[in-house]
Parts: structure tokens; C-alpha cells; sequence
């Protein structure tokens, strides 16, 4: 019994506990002057994190009850050590476990919702669905949310927001992170490859999703702050740098990915919204999660989606760099009349929902005939700082994955469609919207449906 426990305690000194990132390095970051929640994120790594995560539940929850949220998937991978690990310290707890194909929508979490009364916390097994899933059904019931993660497969552990269907549309939702994350590296890096070259491609996105939040901020609000892109950078060298080793498991590569996705939800967070790492590309990836609705097809994973749409933002950024300022269009309204009077044939039942997203930005759009001219000069100057649309297409490449349109399950037709009217789905200005006023969105869509052709 005593090696037992000593086995234990020594398991419980290589456990390494810190924040996700130190508060002051946001403080010292910060370039824009305004106030930023605190990153009070924890991860705990290294050792036993399950006997680890027990002992903390045992002692947070002082003999009540917690809810476990895995999926058959993340069951298999790690939900039954944690569900073992709190048994051997009698820690009192429920469980649900939902299919491993679930998407996340508001009749799911409320499902959840329903099972919570008497637990003092949830506890959530997995990656995207069933994270976003534990976050807002915690958000709702105003109970405390901690999470093990099971592959880099995005970046939304530590965010605040989750990315919930409601009504069949594709929104983010406040939803605050965990207060605590378990990392089981050995679990994480043994991810589906598909899953690891997902997380690559969703933190990819920041290259273009950055620059997005930069064009909407120098037209209309003034919101942007250097901060969220200077944590995500220290990261950057790993991942990108190897991007073989996210292929093949290289543990260093897998870990810089995961640590990246972790200070990029981090980074959001802070920021008070997902626009630093979620912009006109992110938008491809929800048009085909809604699309399930009227074409009966499943998405792909949702990095992989969004790298779709990196291609286009790239290709987008590229033709915007070359127009000259006389050159603008002037055409706000009939660009806006022409895209709102599409919604029906798209969306059919969706398109009261997807119709209030978009009139959202009305007069942002229309503002673009006055606004666009007169920045253009340093838009143009930060649109020519976007690599071309063959370097993001490369990187992904060398990771594994074939980066087609065929790869992510999209029709030439069906994409080209998201490229010219996702921009309806969601209020935000991104360079979707800006590639459509200017009239080259049309273009860079059938330049990026040709790079990603087979063979290319």
C-alpha cells in the first residue's frame, strides 16, 4: 500500500501545472491600451493527469456530483481512464456519452442541459463538438467547465465562444473556457492523422484571418490589438516549421501544434471575439456545416474545411493587392440587392435566419463606396503581406493531406458557391466581403477552385 501511494505522489511531482499563458505577458503585449479579460487558463501535464484530475475533482466537488461528456470516439481514446480514475477515488459523477458523429446544435445542448441538475461540474472528453458541447452547457447552468483534450485538431479548447447551430445557422456563442485543461500528450499526439492536419490548418488561418480583423478594424470599429497575434507567434516556428512531423506524429511538431491551438483560443479570448484567428476563411467551413441541412452531405472536419477557405482568402488578397485606387467599384447597393435576393434559392428554409445575419452589415457595405478609397493606400500595403495562395496549399501538402477540393469533399459547383455568397451567413466584415464589392471575388474563387484541382 505504501508504494502504492508513493508510486502515486511521484506520479504527481512530474505533473507540470501553469497557465495556458501568463497574464502579465498580456499585459505586457498589448498595443491597443483597452482592457482584456485575464487568461486564467491551467493546463496540467506530464505524469498521471487522470489520477490527477480525480484528486482535484474529489477536492472541488467535496461529495457532490460532476456530469462526464465524451463521445464513443474520445470514450474509446480517453474518457474511460478519466471515468476509471474517478471511480478508484469514489468520486460521485454521471455520465453522457453521444454519438461520434454529433454536430453541435441548440437541441444538443440543451439535451445536456436537461441532465445537469445536482452537478457542481462538467467534465468533457474530447476535441471540437464535445468540447463546445461541455463549454455551453456549462455556460448555460452557470456551473464550473474543465476539459481533456484528446488531438490538436482546433483551436477552440480555450476560446470563449463555442460554434453552435441555432436554427440551422452557424453562430459563436459566449461560452467561457475551462478553467482547468488535462493533457494527455501520448493521447494528443496519437490523434487521427486527419485530426492533427486539421489543427494545423485551423491555426493556419490566423495568416489571413489576422489581416481580415485589420481591414474591419482601420474601416469601422478600431478594434484591433497587436496582442492576440504576438502569442500566437512564439508558437509558430514549431508547427510551421515541420510540418512533416504533424503527418507522422514527430512528438515536438504535435506538441507546438497543440500548445499553438491552446494560446490561439487564448488569444480570442482576450481579444473579446474569435477575429483574430477566424475570418472569411472560417465562413467557407460553416457554409458547408449548414449545407448539410438542404444537401444531406456530412462536412469534413472542420480545419480542413477552413483550409478551403484559406486558399480563397489568399487568392482573394492577391487580386485586391493589384487594383489600383481609381479602380474601385462603386457598387454597394446592387452588390448587396443581388447577393440578399439569393438567399431563398440557397437556404430555403434557412433563409430568414441566414437573410438577419446578413442585413446585419448592411450599412458597413454600403459604407464601402466612401471608406474603401479612402484607405486604400495602406489596405493595399497590408494585402500585399499575404503569401500567395500555392505557399498555404504547399505547407498543408507537406503535412500529408492531398489538399484538393475532392480531399474535403467539396464539388467544384458547391464550392465556388460557398467562395460568392458564404459572406451572407455571418455580420462580420471580412475580405469576402471587400473581394465582392471590389468585383473580384468571382475570380479569385475560380483561381483557388483551380489550384486545388488534382494534380496541381
Amino acid at each position: 500500500m505504501e508504494n502504492k501511494e508513493n508510486k502515486k505522489n511521484g506520479a504527481d511531482r512530474r505533473l507540470d501545472r501553469r497557465f495556458v499563458v501568463d497574464p502579465r505577458k498580456c499585459r505586457e503585449l498589448c498595443t491597443c491600451g483597452g482592457p482584456h479579460p485575464e487568461p486564467l487558463v491551467e493546463i496540467v501535464s506530464g505524469g498521471d493527469i487522470y489520477s490527477a484530475l480525480a484528486k482535484d475533482c474529489e477536492k472541488f466537488l467535496s461529495g457532490g456530483r460532476l456530469l462526464l461528456v465524451d463521445d464513443e470516439n474520445t470514450r474509446r481514446a480517453a474518457g474511460h481512464r478519466v471515468a476509471q480514475a474517478l471511480k478508484e477515488r469514489n468520486v460521485r459523477f454521471d455520465e453522457i456519452t453521444v454519438p461520434g458523429d454529433s454536430s453541435l446544435s441548440d437541441k444538443l445542448v440543451e439535451k445536456v442541459e436537461r441532465r445537469i441538475d445536482g452537478h457542481a461540474l462538467i467534465v468533457a472528453t474530447g476535441s471540437g463538438t464535445v468540447n463546445d458541447l461541455g463549454k455551453s452547457a456549462a455556460c448555460a447552468r452557470k456551473i464550473p467547465y474543465w476539459c481533456v483534450p484528446t488531438a490538436p485538431s482546433m483551436n477552440g479548447y480555450t476560446s470563449a465562444i463555442a460554434a453552435v447551430k441555432v436554427a440551422g445557422v452557424k453562430r459563436t456563442l459566449p461560452a467561457p473556457p475551462p478553467k482547468l485543461i488535462y493533457a494527455d500528450m501520448e493521447v494528443v499526439r496519437n490523434a487521427p492523422v486527419k485530426l492533427r492536419q486539421s489543427g494545423f490548418c485551423d491555426l493556419l488561418a490566423k495568416s489571413v484571418s489576422d489581416i481580415d480583423w485589420q481591414t474591419e478594424s482601420l474601416l469601422f470599429s478600431g478594434s484591433y490589438c497587436e496582442l492576440p497575434s504576438a502569442l500566437v507567434e512564439g508558437a509558430e516556428s514549431i508547427y510551421m516549421g515541420n510540418p512533416e512531423g504533424i503527418g507522422t506524429g514527430d512528438l515536438r511538431a504535435v506538441q507546438g501544434l497543440f500548445d499553438g491551438l491552446l494560446i490561439s483560443g487564448v488569444a480570442m479570448s482576450v481579444a473579446g471575439s474569435s477575429a483574430p484567428a477566424s475570418g472569411g476563411e472560417h465562413l467557407i467551413s460553416h457554409f458547408f456545416d449548414m449545407r448539410e441541412a438542404i444537401t444531406g452531405k456530412p462536412p469534413e472536419l472542420h480545419g480542413l474545411q477552413v483550409a478551403a477557405g484559406i486558399v480563397l482568402s489568399a487568392a482573394c488578397y492577391e487580386i485586391l493587392s493589384s487594383i489600383d485606387e481609381k479602380d474601385l467599384a462603386i457598387s454597394g447597393e446592387k452588390r448587396f440587392r443581388k447577393d440578399f435576393d439569393r438567399i431563398p434559392e440557397i437556404w430555403g428554409e434557412l433563409s430568414d435566419e441566414v437573410k438577419k445575419r446578413f442585413l446585419k452589415k448592411r450599412d458597413q457595405l454600403l459604407a464601402f463606396e466612401r471608406a474603401l478609397p479612402d484607405r486604400w493606400p495602406i489596405l493595399r500595403a497590408m494585402f500585399e503581406t499575404v503569401k500567395q495562395p500555392e505557399f498555404f496549399i504547399d505547407l498543408i501538402r507537406r503535412t500529408g493531406f492531398p489538399m484538393t477540393l475532392e480531399s474535403v469533399g467539396m464539388a467544384t459547383d458547391e464550392y465556388l458557391l460557398a467562395a460568392e455568397t458564404a459572406r451572407t451567413i455571418r455580420e462580420r466584415i471580412t475580405v469576402l466581403d471587400v473581394a465582392a464589392h471590389c468585383g473580384v471575388l468571382q475570380g479569385a474563387a475560380i483561381r483557388a477552385a483551380e489550384l486545388l484541382r488534382p494534380g496541381r
